[in-house]
């Protein structure tokens, strides 16, 4: 049974608002979604990790119900929007996970703020690979503003066709999801936060940096994964302090939807 997500709420920004689903007790586990994402994205483990946890699954600036503003989306914009985000919610310590993109952000908050991040959780992450100016000249152009603005059905069938392992209800779900976006009134900005954001991604590479993460972190990976493949996790544990890799068989990149039962068994024996 999937959570009652129309439990969610905004928070006044100085930019703006961030919209989130906050519920459940105890220790403190915030979400990070990934590109093309929302908070949405954790929909089956919401509930389940509730049951133990204040789970905080947020929508990142430019992404989802949150605002839009039209500006450059850069590491110090999202680092510094979480920062003002946790310290309205009076948080102090959490353990903060990230799913692809939001791996990314989530690394670059665990760097700024250490004191901040008791554990950290990067599910099938970005940031474990170098692109060349080459290859960043060859993606960019495909993912610009004017491309995003015109997405239709038919391309993101192909584009989201390597999230999933299999094709299955969570796959159509998802797939639903992004075509509904299209319809949205604030689409066009969303294709603005979206193209600055690709750029922020290409050019995030924090294998170097993951040496001075020096709380305890679990990589999470779908064994499939066709778009960042778990050879890049392998890369990033020998790097890590205090790093674990947890690989689940026969799934994509976004295993908290597609394996969600697999996931847990695996994030919730980590988390204090």
């Amino acid at each position: 049974m999937l959570p009652d997500v129309s439990y969610h709420a905004t928070r006044k920004m100085s930019w703006g608002e961030i919209c989130y689903y906050d519920r459940g007790k105890g220790p403190v586990v915030v979400l990070i979604h990934g590109m093309f994402g929302d908070f949405l994205d954790w929909e089956p483990v919401l509930e389940p990790l509730a049951a133990s946890h204040r789970v905080i699954a947020m929508d990142l600036p430019g992404f989802g119900g949150s605002s839009k503003p039209r500006r450059e989306y850069s590491a110090e914009f999202f680092v510094s929007s979480l920062r003002e985000f946790f310290q309205g919610l009076q948080l102090e310590e959490f353990s903060l996970a990230g799913n692809s993109f939001g791996g990314q952000i989530a690394m670059l908050y665990a760097l700024q703020h250490p004191e901040s991040v008791s554990k950290l959780v990067l599910v099938n992450s970005g940031g474990f690979k170098k692109h060349t100016a080459e290859e960043r000249a060859l993606i960019e152009p495909r993912f610009s503003e004017t491309v995003l603005a015109g997405l239709t059905p038919g391309i993101h069938a192909l584009l989201f066709s390597t999230v999933f392992a299999k094709t299955t209800e969570a796959s159509d779900r998802y797939l639903a999801k992004q075509n509904s976006k299209l319809r949205r009134s604030d689409y066009p900005a969303y294709a603005y936060a979206l193209a600055s954001s690709i750029r922020l991604s290409l050019t995030t590479y924090l294998v170097d940096r993951l040496p001075e993460i020096q709380c305890p972190t679990l990589l999470v990976w779908g064994e499939r994964d066709q778009v960042l493949p778990v050879a890049q996790a392998e890369l990033a544990l020998t790097k890590l302090h205090a790093g674990e890799l947890q690989a689940i068989p026969g799934c994509g990149h976004a295993p908290q939807l597609e394996c969600p039962a697999e996931f847990l068994r695996c994030v919730q024996p980590f988390l204090p």
